[in-house]
C-alpha cells in the first residue's frame, strides 16, 4: 500500500493518486519510446526545439544559450547530424561561422513528442460540458499549485 492509501481513508483519494501516477508514467513511457526510436536525449530535443524557433542559428549562439562548451555542442551536433535531425551550413560571409537548423526529420521528432498531449486534450475536451471541463481544469491547476508548494 502506498503513502496516500495509508494516510487517507477516503478511497477516492487513493484512486486519484493511482490514476495520476499511471497518467504520468504513461506519458513518460510514450515520450521515452519516441526518444529511444530517434536515439536522442531530452537535451538534444531542447536543442532541436530551440533551433526550430528560427530558420537557423549560429553554433556559438546555441552554445551560449544552453551554456554548453562549443566542443561539447560540436559532439552533440555531430550525433544529431548523423541521425539526420539537424544540418550544418557554413556562412557564405565568414566560413568560421557555422549555422545549424533542424531537418524535416528533426521537426517530425518535435511533432511526435507534442502530438500525444494534443490528442489526449482534444479527446477530453469533447467528452465534457463547459462547466465540467472548468471544474476539472480548476482541480488540476490546484494540484499543480499544491505540488509547487
Amino acid at each position: 500500500m502506498n503513502t496516500v492509501s495509508k494516510l487517507f481513508v477516503e478511497p477516492n483519494a487513493y484512486r486519484l493518486e493511482s490514476t495520476l501516477q499511471t497518467l504520468v508514467k504513461s506519458y513518460n513511457d510514450r515520450r521515452q519510446a519516441i526518444l529511444n526510436r530517434y536515439g536522442v536525449s531530452e537535451q538534444d530535443v531542447d536543442i532541436i526545439r530551440h533551433l526550430d524557433e528560427e530558420d537557423q542559428k549560429k553554433m556559438k549562439e546555441v552554445g551560449e544559450f544552453f551554456q554548453i562548451k562549443l566542443s561539447t555542442l560540436t559532439s552533440t551536433v555531430d550525433n544529431l547530424e548523423k541521425g539526420k535531425l539537424v544540418k550544418r551550413k557554413n556562412s557564405k560571409e565568414d566560413r568560421r561561422v557555422i549555422y545549424i537548423h533542424p531537418t524535416p526529420k528533426g521537426k517530425n521528432l518535435l511533432s511526435e513528442l507534442d502530438d500525444p498531449g494534443k490528442i489526449v486534450a482534444q479527446n477530453i475536451i469533447g467528452q465534457f460540458k463547459a462547466d465540467q471541463f472548468q471544474t476539472i481544469m480548476t482541480a488540476l491547476e490546484q494540484m499543480i499549485n499544491d505540488l509547487k508548494g
